[in-house]
């Protein structure tokens, strides 16, 4: 059993680079939909992700390529009939990859009519939550959610002897502060209905868990967000499915995929590793 690689220097300097992510400063009437920062720290964690694959192999883990039915590519590392599945860009040479036979394993999409249907049931939702009048009263409720999904970043798969050990799901998040002082706000509510919507996705897994990797805006200025958001972790981890982490430092995020690789390398229970934030 080969042991886990230390880390190397370019991923090492890719979790300097994250930690020191810094979004531009707001600028007025300009929605946060449409910057192009997330996309640059989302960049960010695609090398990392690529850094951790290169690690992984120069310290004996066999790679190969697999894809989600929707096209996105993950790279299969293999050690002594474990595998673990990270985010991965299509390999230059070489076939394509082929669709893997769980693609549930890799799932980033959610259909909000699956969850209804698992809870409550659509014709509890109607009884329950249809309003008295209007386009969406009564049998028609069903059309208010209907075509409607939940995405996530992204996801990561554990896998021993062909069994799913757990599912990973993946927010990647960026803070800035426009005065140096505090956190601009309107960026991050949207994390807090991830979670609560991850609390859904979870029970369709024996075990599933939510990752947030951030860039550490959120622990150098002042706001109310990541305090909160470790809050809500553990008022929400009295579900026994819930488990969910947010790392925001280079320290967490290298803690967080060497817990991987020690899982994939060393047979290491993984969650007693990544319980630290």
């Amino acid at each position: 059993m080969p042991d886990t690689p230390p880390p190397s220097r370019q991923l090492l300097a890719v979790f300097d680079n994250i930690e020191d992510f810094e979004a531009s400063d707001s600028v007025a009437n300009t929605g946060a939909g449409s910057r192009r920062d997330g996309e640059g720290f989302e960049n960010l964690i695609e090398r990392m992700w690529a850094a951790v694959i290169d690690n992984a192999e120069a310290g004996g883990a066999s790679v190969s390529y697999v894809r989600h039915p929707r096209g996105k590519v993950y790279a299969k590392l293999t050690v002594d009939g474990r595998s673990l599945y990270l985010p991965a860009a299509a390999p230059e040479d070489g076939p394509q990859p082929e669709v893997h036979p769980h693609p549930q394993w890799l799932e980033t999409i959610f259909e909000v009519e699956d969850m209804v249907a698992d809870h409550p049931g659509a014709r509890e939702a109607i009884e329950r939550y249809a309003p008295e009048d209007g386009p969406f009263a009564g049998d028609a409720y069903t059309g208010i959610y209907s075509g409607l999904s939940t995405i996530f970043d992204d996801s990561i798969a554990l896998e021993d002897s062909g069994k799913l050990v757990e599912k990973i799901l993946l927010e990647y998040k960026t803070a800035k502060s426009s005065g140096d002082k505090r956190i601009d706000g309107n960026a991050h509510e949207r994390l807090t209905f991830q979670i609560m919507q991850y609390l859904e996705v979870a029970t369709q897994f024996e075990s599933c868990s939510l990752v947030v990797l951030a860039n550490s805006a959120f622990v150098r200025y002042r706001n109310k967000y990541h305090v909160n958001f470790q809050i809500q972790a553990e008022r929400l981890a009295i579900f026994p499915w819930f488990h969910m982490r947010h790392h925001c430092t280079k320290s967490g995020i290298h803690l967080f995929t060497t817990s991987l690789m020690q899982w994939l390398f060393e047979a290491t229970p993984r969650r007693t590793k990544a319980a630290t934030r």
